[in-house]
């Protein structure tokens, strides 16, 4: 009684070394385009498929007469039935390197954090910041920040290198009162970025943490060429400067001392 299967020992193939053997001639074929090296091997492998689907019987000889003779027509028309995926190698960092800078730097967008503990209830730190007007009062490179509607605002940095100040536009993305605010840049912009102020409950009753994260889509030197600041310059000082604001209701004239001068209020806005 003539079996129904693929192989002679009654078993059907196993469909990943039949992948595995397909793919492989894929991979032959995609190197080299319509060449005629990868044709030949085509037409060949369609017709051995062919032949053994044609000494079975039953539906598993049908299926491997029909594999061989279309693989054979693949080869004799150059077609490629793989895909354009498998025509190519994967990428290497070789090929990412090619990339110009600018399409590199969306792709790695950079991340800062600091974070301040206010002896204050958070309510009052949230409305302080919620409303974007006060942002210069905290971030000194920046002119002025005009609230267009309830959820943008155009931001204005003051000329740090000549010629006017870098400007952009920023659309509220999430405000959960007294928790959290986030924020995006829209637009044409050379500061492309998004931000986030979270509040939370400080450990042993002491007030309010507040974290401030920025995320740039250029690179930090790029910013300080802009701004004159770092990133992690601009989020240390606005919770540095946000801290004097609400604990003492007054900005201090002084400029950020260095690291190292025991200035406790300076070492909290950067641990």
């Amino acid at each position: 009684m003539a079996s129904n299967s693929l192989t002679g020992d009654g078993r059907w193939p196993r469909t990943d070394s039949l992948g595995s053997g397909l793919s492989r001639i894929g991979d032959r074929l995609g190197s080299g385009g319509a060449a005629t090296g990868g044709r030949w091997l085509a037409m060949m492998g369609g017709t051995a498929l062919g032949v053994m689907g044609l000494r079975r019987s039953g539906w598993g000889g049908a299926m491997l007469a029909l594999g061989g003779a279309g693989l054979f027509a693949v080869g004799a028309l150059g077609l490629r039935p793989f895909g354009e995926r498998s025509l190519h190698a994967a990428p290497t960092s070789a090929s990412w390197r090619s990339v110009p800078s600018s399409r590199r730097r969306s792709l790695t967008p950079e991340r800062t954090q600091a974070v301040v503990t206010i002896a204050s209830d958070p309510g009052a730190v949230f409305r302080f910041w919620r409303n974007f007007a006060n942002l210069p009062k905290l971030m000194p490179q920046l002119e002025r920040v005009d609230v267009l509607s309830a959820t943008e605002s155009r931001w204005i940095a003051k000329p740090f290198s000549g010629g006017e100040g870098p400007s952009w536009r920023c659309v509220l993305d999430r405000v959960d009162e007294d928790r959290l605010l986030t924020w995006h840049t829209v637009g044409e912009t050379a500061l492309p970025h998004r931000a986030s102020l979270m509040l939370s409950p400080a450990p042993g009753d002491r007030g309010t943490e507040v974290r401030l994260t920025l995320v740039y889509r250029v690179p930090a030197t790029e910013v300080a060429a802009l701004l004159g600041v770092t990133p992690e310059g601009q989020a240390e000082e606005a919770l540095r400067r946000l801290k004097q604001r609400v604990e003492t209701g007054e900005l201090s004239t002084i400029d950020r001392q260095p690291r190292g001068n025991g200035s406790g209020t300076f070492r909290e806005a950067t641990e």
